[in-house]
């Protein structure tokens, strides 16, 4: 690959000229929002985003390999930023000429703060470095903490690696060709130190590929300690006095869990699972160490009791066709001349997870009057058996009649009944409300707004015994306007599964007395945001201290165990 010339190493001498807009029969107010697009492309970055480049440019060779394909200045909270934005895309695509398939040539997208040149976002896709293994922790670790010290150089001395670390793959995929190729990542935490103590954030992520290539970094929550007066260590409550407060908030809730794991592999990836009747601690997210009082109290949703009959019946779906035959038979939905996609998610094996498969029916018709937008189908890919399904009603159908939600729950039960376990005779529904989850410092004017949903969305939860089932756990989606199924998510336990005997357990106090002789807690700041947001004010808090692994109580023996991540 020919190397980037001076001129596209020189970002504002690369974009001076941006082609001009045609349309036709366009609104001024669409108009005017492309001519400020445009207007955009054409603006002149600053040096100190110029500088950013070029020492990113130095640090990662690679990037020189490849041309400046477009920029833009993004102003509105993007990614829920207060200022603005410059995204800058490099590839190795040729301007001109004929293109080989998209999977074979290599992109990058750099998001930078458009005033100071901070660096806030990297991603790197290249087709020499896909692979859907992950890397060693170590590795993972060591990369990121050499490229984040050749980056931030002293700033790094402020900063914390932390013990958790978090996974995920990007793909892309060709039409032409159906080659999908993909790039698996391990992402390393980082949290900012102010007065020696770690702040409750992952400030920064550095990812790392399976051959050590940093292919993304991600500083957008990161926080300046000169952005606010932190509270001051000196007026702590002791931690003994933090302990004792978080003692008389922690409880502990009993629960089933059909398939409990006890072993992981790796990250992400359970090695041994088993039914288990646990007791699992409902704990505070922390206590002020100023005031002493609970910070972060997560507002319980309203929970009914709801009586079932169930049917016991199991929808079984093993190819497109049966997939096409179930929607007309259960629905009268025909999907011929929708376009179609399969996946067979054979990553889920790597990774541990359950092994599914899905369908898509996409539908493009200009029809206002077509059936569906989009349906999708999930199945168990060992039983074949349906796990979800979704189905989107394009917006030309609305009618603006909508049913209660009493009337849409009740047809919700009626949906779910012939799929639920026969010897399941109770169900908890959850009742959820957006408005709820908002803290009373939120600004709420300032919130995006969100378009009102289709569907009347109701969560359930098994319960045996009197007790509930952690992993059984059902959904149904209502048609506001139709009262029509529009979603199911169906998880029952597995066939043969045999749950532990309730009668002869520890109780809740003891279950409580053995989980918190092993509680640590730590100092933390932490500053609470919503949606770009922020808490007038941090706050310095006790929290329990971090560890790579959970805890939970066996009900049956009143152990403690204690099961790492990896």
């Amino acid at each position: 690959m020919k190397r980037i010339n001076q001129s596209v190493m020189t970002i504002v001498a690369a974009c001076l000229l941006a082609a001009t807009p045609m349309w036709t029969e366009t609104s001024r107010a669409e108009a005017a929002n492309i001519a400020k697009e445009q207007q955009a492309k054409k603006s002149e970055i600053s040096k100190e985003v110029q500088s950013s480049l070029d020492k990113l440019f130095e640090l990662m060779p690679e990037l020189k390999t490849l041309r400046l394909e477009e920029k833009f200045l993004k102003e509105n909270n993007f990614r829920d930023y207060p200022n603005p934005v410059w995204n800058v895309m490099l590839t190795n695509r040729p301007e001109t000429g004929a293109e080989k398939n998209r999977t074979e040539y290599a992109t990058a997208s750099i998001e930078l703060d458009a005033k100071t040149g901070r660096l806030l976002f990297l991603d790197i896709r290249n087709p020499d470095w896909a692979s859907a293994n992950y890397p060693d922790e170590k590795l993972a670790r060591e990369k990121a903490d050499e490229f984040l010290h050749k980056w931030l150089g002293k700033e790094t001395s402020a900063m914390k690696q932390s013990q958790a670390m978090g996974r995920g793959k990007a793909g892309r995929g060709s039409e032409e060709t159906g080659k999908m190729i993909e790039w698996a990542r391990s992402s390393v935490y980082y949290q900012t130190l102010i007065n020696e103590i770690p702040l409750n954030d992952y400030s920064l992520v550095v990812s790392v590929d399976h051959a050590g290539h940093i292919v993304r970094y991600d500083a957008y929550r990161q926080i300046q300690p000169d952005e606010a007066k932190w509270p001051a260590p000196e007026k702590a409550i002791s931690p003994e006095k933090a302990k004792q407060l978080y003692q008389e908030q922690l409880k502990m809730q009993l629960e089933y869990v059909a398939e409990q794991p006890t072993a992981y592999a790796g990250p992400g990836r359970p090695s041994e699972k088993k039914p288990m009747l646990i007791y699992e601690a409902n704990e505070p997210f922390g206590i002020d160490a100023v005031t002493g009082k609970v910070v972060g109290e997560d507002k319980i949703p309203e929970q009914q009791s709801v009586r079932v009959k169930g049917g016991g019946k199991s929808v079984k779906i093993a190819s497109k066709a049966e997939g096409e035959q179930w929607l007309k038979q259960q629905f009268g939905i025909d999907v011929a001349g929708a376009d179609f996609e399969y996946d067979d998610h054979k990553e889920n094996l790597t990774d541990g997870l359950q092994q599914i498969e899905s369908y898509h029916w996409l539908n493009f018709s200009d029809k206002s009057a077509s059936s569906f937008d989009s349906i999708s189908l999930t199945t168990d890919a060992v039983s074949d058996r349906l796990i979800v399904f979704n189905l989107h009603l394009p917006d030309g159908r609305k009618q603006g009649k909508t049913i209660s939600i009493e009337e849409a729950k009740k047809k919700a039960i009626a949906a779910l009944e012939p799929y639920v376990d026969p010897s399941l005779a109770e169900l908890t529904l959850f009742v959820r409300t957006d408005e709820a989850e908002i803290p009373d410092w939120v600004d709420k004017s300032k919130l995006h707004k969100q378009d009102e949903p289709q569907e009347y969305s109701f969560h359930f939860q098994g319960k045996r015994d009197g007790i509930p089932v952690s992993d059984e756990f059902y959904g149904v989606e209502i048609n506001k306007e139709t009262g029509a199924i529009a979603g199911l998510n169906l998880h029952p336990i597995q066939p043969g599964i045999v749950l532990p005997d309730a009668g002869k357990i520890v109780s809740e106090q003891e279950a409580k007395e053995a989980y918190q002789q092993e509680v640590e807690l730590e100092l933390n700041y932490y500053w609470d945001q919503y949606e770009g947001q922020r808490a007038p004010e941090p706050q310095l808090i006790y929290q329990t201290k971090e560890k790579n692994s959970y805890r939970f109580i066996d009900a049956t023996t009143g152990k403690i165990i204690t099961v790492k991540y990896r």
